[in-house]
């Protein structure tokens, strides 16, 4: 049977939205990483930079060409999860095992190193020391701003993501096991995939409750049985 999600999604239908979530969203962060790298390649920075500081205008700047390294793989990465969650969002269609493993590694991947990200942002948040450049032998700092309460809102948010991308994570892979179930049953029984009523999971990204086989007048039951 289908496995579910929230009590009654079908765990397909949670993969086909969340890839393609994921797919929109690394679309966009590698198109603006591409994006910046050609700002910082071409000293166009200032295009950014509207209602910022002097100090803070030089400690960004400086930032962006020291570590334009980070950049460029922060770039490819979401270049490659796009690439991933695209092909997760094609595997939940089509229901492909091997696309799905692959979205659902690459998910529990990202995830951990979301994690490691999240914690040392918390870190910087609560640290109160300020990031600093030295860029010929100037040095240029800032630091953030947040009142202990926007800290402490801005931690409950960073918690509250980190859950909701444990259970996505929970998701995906309970579909995988559900496609490697009924592979395992194909090859068992040496069965096609058919209707409802084999263990086969054949429901559509949103499974609908079929009629009742019994619920006809050529089946029913009664006085005249």
């Amino acid at each position: 049977m289908s496995k579910h999600f929230c009590f009654c999604i079908p765990v397909r239908f949670g993969v086909f939205l969340f890839s393609f979530i994921s797919f929109a969203l690394s679309a966009l962060s590698a198109a603006l990483g591409w994006f910046l790298l050609h700002l910082i390649d071409t000293n166009q920075l200032s295009r950014l930079e509207t209602n910022v500081k002097d100090d803070d205008k030089a400690a960004f700047e400086a930032s962006l060409h020291k570590y334009k390294w980070a950049v460029i793989v922060g770039s490819i990465i979401f270049t490659f999860v796009a690439l991933v969650a695209f092909f997760g969002f094609v595997g939940s269609i089509i229901r492909n095992r091997r696309m799905v493993k692959a979205y659902s590694v690459l998910t529990i991947l990202s995830f951990f190193l979301g994690s490691f990200a999240s914690g040392f942002v918390l870190y910087a948040t609560w640290s109160h020391k300020p990031f600093c450049v030295t860029v010929d032998n100037v040095k240029s700092c800032t630091e953030s701003n947040l009142s202990t309460g926007g800290k402490i809102g801005f931690t409950v948010g960073i918690v509250f993501q980190w859950l909701i991308q444990l259970y996505i994570v929970t998701i995906i892979r309970r579909y995988y096991q559900q496609l490697e179930e009924e592979r395992e049953y194909r090859n068992d029984f040496r069965l096609n995939p058919t209707t409802g009523g084999t263990y086969e999971a054949k429901e559509g990204l949103l499974a609908t409750q079929g009629a009742y086989p019994y619920s006809d007048n050529q089946h029913r039951f009664g006085s005249n049985a």
